[in-house]
């Protein structure tokens, strides 16, 4: 373009005006912006330049959330509360699924920054609240509305009280005319527990025992800070708070059951029945001033659940079930069933209440499953995680992110072990069931081959994440590695259970029965390995006797079916040794399933001679351990003495299925009524199994878990 044109056209631009004239805007129609403009030269109006008034944007609307976008939240709410569904696979648009998306991180997020803050809310109509160490959960609309300490309902607020006044326990728990559980007689208080602490001397050893002993089996306790706490308990017994001092003397305790009776007295200066009846009384003398049935501190849970383990060679299952239960609803009641980082706790804290959290689902689970009561729906209703595999070592309380995992075997590993068979059990049953225990492996409604399926998907886990790292004279490793291969061995018994063929009129597969006796006998080979080899003495006080007389039932019948045989013979052999860790079988007074074992030995063996002589074999001797069971039962008792409590663990009385019924009868304060406790046991004979079912409901015993 020519430059006199260019320098015209900005002359005549630089008189424009930079907008319309209001007639021409009026009458939506372009103007020239001339002053006056050419419109309104030609129609005779006055040409007015106003300047336009921007109107208000229009707000937005938030884009709606998709169906689909709704249903993935939804499921993932569910999944919060342990609901065990499927992914959604229904298909949906990109925007529905963004929408979605942008609501759930929006969630996240401002949950994320609220729960920072003492107050937090989890989701709608839930709030959790910590001081002090305590903390104390809503998940119920009237009180999870309450936004500050002093309106909820808490009495006294959520820390442990201070003017030492526990009224509620102290009716509750003291005056009876017997010692029970948790409960005090009013003679036998303690007045002053600081008295009961070992010296500084002896205090190292009793370290070192618990160590050893009981923190690999319940791993409750952070070592390094507790080992602070406690030496500085003993320079200064009068300034500890009331929590930390139930904790101690909860380990007192369970380091005591540990001991055996030369150690006790020589660190002890005393019998360890006296030692620990003192030490029993101190422990739940100081849950009791602790206020354990209102508290909402994690120390005095921790103290609690070790109590229960300490206790439970001297309680009936029944019991322990009762005091487990308490511990699941203080747990709920703390907001243990809710993960640490959806409450925005710190890394330390959210990891010691994961390993708390299922510690009590496990004890409240092998309960359940001793007496054969439905678990309790409390205990898969939250989403706490499993505890992550590190080492006391790898955790500090003020670290501030969590530690990396470990591979390999740490001193967490049989309570890893336990979780991944709760979970497998999880998993089994049907979504939406509460109904979690083992027997769901007897169930019709899932076929045989998912069970073999996830039994040995299971085992090929325990594999790879625990025993391909075992160390064989590492005593911990062997003891994990026996734990983990014998309950692949149970689940597979749970699994082909000959009593499902009962009165079915299909006859046993040879397949099954050798199954059966093959996994029958690997188990009695690991009890006779645990009872028999010294490195697992230290761990003989919580092992009980839960599924080892259903084993010996399983043998002695295929016994009778194969008769004779290289297999038959080696079997006489592990019978006898593995009886002779149980002396209550050759008493002539002693319990109920003791005196039928006895008689279904003497049996068996009786058919095994025959066989033998029939076949024209040589009459093999008779063992010492036949020697014995043949003269304490004699004809006249075979089915009519009473039971009675031998002294250390054994089998259950008929009326019930527990492990440790029979340790100490009467010791609960509450005995049962005079029955014959031989009465329900009196089977005419083992081939009685294959043609009635209701002889396995009359020996169903404690659900298997290690």
């Amino acid at each position: 373009m020519p430059q006199t044109l260019v320098a015209e056209q900005l002359e005549s631009d630089a008189g424009l005006k930079p907008y319309s004239c209001l007639p021409c805007r009026q009458r939506k129609v372009k103007c020239d912006r001339h002053t006056p403009c050419s419109n309104c030269v030609r129609a005779e109006k006055q040409c007015s330049f106003i300047p336009p008034v921007r109107g208000k944007r229009k707000r937005t609307k938030v884009p709606k959330e998709g169906l689909h976008a709704k249903l993935r939240r939804y499921e993932e709410l569910l999944r919060s509360y342990g609901a065990n569904i499927e992914p959604s696979e229904i298909g949906g648009d990109d925007s529905d699924f963004e929408a979605g998306s942008q609501v759930d991180v929006e969630m996240t997020e401002d949950t994320r920054h609220e729960s920072r803050g003492e107050i937090a809310s989890i989701a709608p109509k839930e709030k959790f609240v910590t001081k002090d160490g305590s903390s104390r959960y809503f998940d119920s609309a009237p009180w999870s509305d309450l936004g500050d300490e002093s309106n909820h309902p808490e009495e006294g607020g959520i820390a442990e009280s201070t003017d030492g006044s526990n009224v509620s326990e102290s009716g509750l728990f003291v005056g009876t005319p017997e010692p029970t559980g948790l409960v005090l007689n009013a003679h036998s208080q303690i007045e002053d527990l600081a008295s009961l602490h070992p010296s500084i001397q002896i205090l190292p050893k009793l370290w070192d025992i618990y160590v050893d002993r009981a923190d690999p089996l319940m791993k409750l306790l952070h070592l390094p800070t507790f080992w602070t706490s406690l030496t500085n308990a003993l320079h200064h017994p009068q300034q500890i708070s009331k929590s930390l001092r139930a904790l101690i003397f909860a380990f007192y305790l369970a380091t005591i059951s540990s001991l055996d009776e030369d150690e006790c007295q020589s660190l002890l200066g005393g019998p360890k029945s006296i030692a620990f009846a003192r030490y029993k009384r101190a422990a739940r003398q100081a849950l009791i001033d602790a206020g354990f049935l209102h508290t909402s501190s994690s120390m005095t849970l921790q103290a609690y659940a070790i109590f229960i383990m300490a206790v439970r060679s001297s309680h009936r299952s029944v019991t322990l079930f009762v005091l487990s239960g308490v511990a699941v609803r203080l747990a709920r009641k703390m907001g243990l069933h809710r993960d640490g980082t959806s409450l925005g706790l710190s890394p330390f804290e959210t990891e010691m209440r994961r390993r708390l959290w299922w510690h009590i689902i496990y004890v409240d689970f092998r309960m359940s499953d001793v007496l054969g009561i439905k678990p309790s729906s409390d205990l898969f209703s939250g989403d706490t995680k499993r505890p992550i595999n590190v080492a006391d070592e790898d955790l500090s309380p003020d670290m501030v992110d969590p530690p990396p995992e470990r591979n390999g075997i740490t001193s967490l590993v049989i309570c890893l072990i336990k979780c991944d068979i709760i979970e497998f059990i999880r998993k089994l049953s049907s979504p939406f069931t509460d109904d979690v225990r083992l027997e769901i492996l007897t169930s019709s409604d899932i076929t045989l081959a998912k069970k073999d399926s996830m039994i040995g998907q299971l085992e090929d886990l325990l594999e790879r994440k625990y025993l391909r790292y075992c160390d064989p004279s590492n005593s911990l490793h062997y003891f994990a590695s026996i734990i983990a291969r014998s309950s692949i061995c149970k689940m597979k018994l749970f699994a082909h259970n000959p009593r499902r063929f009962a009165n079915s009129g299909i006859k046993i597969p040879q397949s099954e029965r050798d199954l059966i006796f093959a996994n029958a006998i690997k188990l009695l080979e690991y009890v006779n390995l645990v009872r028999g080899n010294p490195i697992f003495d230290k761990y003989k006080w919580q092992i009980g006797t839960h599924y080892l007389w259903n084993t010996i039932l399983y043998v002695l019948i295929e016994a009778r079916h194969r008769k004779t045989g290289p297999e038959v013979d080696r079997l006489w052999h592990l019978i006898g040794v593995v009886l002779s860790k149980y002396p209550q079988m050759f008493e002539e007074t002693t319990g109920a399933v003791y005196t039928t074992l006895g008689k279904w030995t003497l049996e068996v063996w009786d058919d095994y001679l025959a066989a033998t002589k029939v076949e024209g074999l040589p009459e093999p001797p008779t063992p010492e351990y036949i020697k014995a069971i043949r003269r304490c039962r004699r004809p006249s008792g075979g089915s009519s003495s009473k039971s009675k409590a031998p002294a250390e663990s054994g089998p259950v009385p008929a009326n019930s299925t527990g492990y440790s019924d029979i340790q100490s009868q009467g010791q609960d304060g509450d005995p049962l009524p005079e029955f014959d406790a031989t009465a329900s046991y009196d089977f005419s004979d083992l081939l009685s199994f294959e043609m009635d079912p209701n002889e396995w409901v009359r020996w169903d015993s404690a659900q298997l878990l290690p």
